[in-house]
């Protein structure tokens, strides 16, 4: 009978001589079997390791859509850029406004404001024009320079990948097919558009085809430009009316027009913009700043916020606050934009270092913010008449390419400061999730452009007709694709690129 040692399997030379012969046979095996775990389990982790067969390979585009591109059947497309999307130079002087490096971090001779004096925004003009899409910029980059990609990488997707032969400028030749359109995006979109009526006249006249047809590939406000040109042409059904006049029946542009595609579209306005009419602009880190006068000087700005009867001011606990963006008064009254008291005191201090009279400076401040008020007052009416007239289901096929995964701007803050209103265009407490007004400020879009507005649909709070008017539109869209882009780097998406790829191929 064997004796009973009672010991661990671990043999520390304690068990008798018989025993131990049979603990160590016991330790071999179960050290074989933990080194043949351990071996498996650095073979699967090997597995694991080991490098992927198409590391450093890299899909290339063009080869993507080789197929489609042999074929050689390309509509021609016309490229409208959108808000700031091209460049601007002084006719007078040949300085360059807004378009490169220099313009970016200097003071101009002449900025980029408009004149606010006139009795009609048609007669605020200054001695700035466009003349070419803002396709890429020189920056310093480190000790040598550099350059910042903008339309020139959707350029270049369409023209490498799928083949097509841009042209630039205001004279065209047979095998262009690419026509790069650009304006003066500071000031009306109806503007725009008569120039739009103007370039497809000038690319027929050169090609020799009276009746050619385009597909308008439109980005962000390029959209709204493109839409109201389906419907009225050239013509300008907009300046000097009341809201309700009559609008012309028909589309007129229609039939100039295959199909219309809109990249990152406001079709139901965005806040982006009323954030930059109330707090100014900077472009990029140690670009000059742009004071909220001047983009309150730009007619375009008004044409790109909500729609009139969205409910987008938002109070203490989220709850909507009843301010109508489309009323003047509530400009006035609650200090938007440049009636807030940041911006009275700034108009101030420059008066004070102009005139040393206290009454003169006194009454060129009533004056000054009396000529704010009449422009508030045309620049609102002029863009709630022009959003009213494009208003409606495109008359053409309409696709739609939008991002949709990074928090954007839906609804502003809106809170009471002892007898003044602050308005908050960031989350007021990024660490608290859970922060009702900072939840009810952001939904899904591309950054600039929420998701909503990006299909034509309005917030949930809005009025009834205003949600039915978004839904048809919406369910009028061809086809819709979802992107990550961010807007404002929208054409370092690849995903875009495909899903435009694939759009225009279809």
């Amino acid at each position: 009978m064997k004796p009973n040692c009672g010991f661990w399997i671990v043999d520390f030379g304690l068990a008798p001589r018989c025993q131990r012969r049979s603990i160590h046979n016991a330790q071999s095996t179960i050290h074989n079997r933990v080194w043949l775990m351990a071996v498996l389990a650095m073979g699967l982790l090997v597995c694991a390791c080991v490098a992927d067969p198409t590391a450093g390979l890299k899909v290339n585009p063009a080869d993507e859509f080789r197929a489609e591109r042999a074929r050689g059947e390309l509509e021609p497309i016309i490229l409208i850029p959108g808000s700031l999307g091209s460049r601007l130079f002084n006719v007078k002087t040949g300085e360059i406004a807004w378009g490169n490096f220099r313009a970016m971090i200097s003071q101009l001779q002449d900025g980029l404001d408009l004149p606010i004096d006139g009795p009609r925004l048609a007669d605020n003009t200054d001695d700035l024009r466009a003349y070419r899409v803002l396709d890429l910029v020189e920056v310093l980059n480190g000790e040598g320079g550099g350059e910042v990609r903008f339309y020139a990488e959707i350029i270049d997707f369409l023209t490498r990948t799928l083949g097509y032969r841009a042209a630039y400028g205001d004279r065209f030749f047979r095998g262009h097919n690419l026509f790069v359109f650009f304006y003066d995006w500071r000031r009306s979109n109806v503007e725009a558009a008569v120039q739009l009526a103007e370039m497809i006249a000038t690319i027929r006249r050169d090609l020799g085809q009276p009746t050619m047809k385009f597909t308008l590939l439109a980005v962000s406000n390029g959209g709204l430009i493109g839409r109201y040109y389906l419907k009225y042409g050239g013509a300008d059904v907009v300046s000097g009316k009341a809201l309700n006049d009559p609008l012309p029946a028909g589309n007129a542009g229609a039939p100039d027009v295959e199909r219309l595609i809109c990249l990152g579209t406001p079709h139901g306005g965005t806040l982006d913009s009323l954030k930059i009419l109330h707090e100014g602009y900077t472009p990029a880190a140690l670009a000059r700043h742009h004071p909220p006068l001047t983009i309150f000087s730009m007619p375009a700005s008004f044409e790109l916020l909500p729609l009139p009867g969205e409910k987008v001011f938002a109070g203490e606990s989220g709850e909507s606050v009843d301010f109508d963006l489309w009323d003047p008064e509530t400009w006035i009254d609650r200090g938007l934009s440049v009636f807030s008291p940041s911006e009275k005191e700034n108009l101030k201090r420059d008066l004070a270092g102009r005139y040393n009279d206290g009454q003169s400076r006194d009454r060129i401040f009533v004056d000054k913010m009396a000529q704010r008020e009449r422009h508030l007052r045309l620049c609102l009416a002029h863009a709630r008449r022009f959003l009213h007239a494009i208003e409606g289901v495109p008359a053409v096929p309409c696709s739609v390419i939008c991002g949709a995964n990074t928090p954007t701007l839906a609804r502003v803050g809106a809170l009471r400061s002892g007898a003044d209103w602050d308005f908050t265009f960031e989350p007021r407490a990024a660490e608290r999730a859970n922060d009702p007004l900072t939840r009810a400020m952001y939904a899904a879009g591309d950054g600039v452009v929420t998701r909503r507005s990006a299909l034509g649909l309005a917030l949930p709070e809005s009025n009834a007709a205003l949600r039915r008017s978004g839904e048809v539109f919406r369910a009028a869209i061809e086809s819709i694709s979802y992107t990550p882009f961010r807007h404002r780097s929208m054409f370092e998406d690849e995903m875009l690129k495909l899903a435009l790829g694939d759009v225009l191929t279809r």
